[in-house]
């Protein structure tokens, strides 16, 4: 069986080019204090409706020159590190190299 390859309508290519943009969701600043949070946790017993990440568990999506520079270069090198395998929500902080700009991957 082959697979029929079928091009997006110009209706949902115009939704995709006027939506919002990765930066509309990069650039917004949580709060601090989650005490208010009033979320569910934990599903109830038969509800099959899929629970959000609670926020305090949500992490930025790594930027800056230090994490570029080694991603680009892991790249070229066709290397992977444990950090993307396991996909760390810390890896910003250590490609980044935090306030001394020592950056560190370990490269499997």
């Amino acid at each position: 069986m082959r697979c029929k390859h079928t091009a997006l309508s110009n209706s949902v290519l115009h939704k995709i080019a006027n939506g919002p943009s990765l930066q509309d969701f990069v650039s917004s600043d949580p709060p601090k204090d989650w005490s208010s949070y009033e979320g569910k946790l934990r599903r109830e017993k038969g509800e099959s409706d899929r629970l959000r990440l609670p926020p305090w568990l949500k992490t930025n999506i790594p930027t800056g020159t230090n994490y570029s520079r080694i991603k680009d270069q892991l790249r070229k090198l066709n290397l992977h590190t444990v950090c993307e395998e396991a996909r760390c929500p810390n890896i910003g902080e250590c490609w980044g190299g935090g306030e001394h700009g020592t950056a560190t991957a370990t490269i499997m």
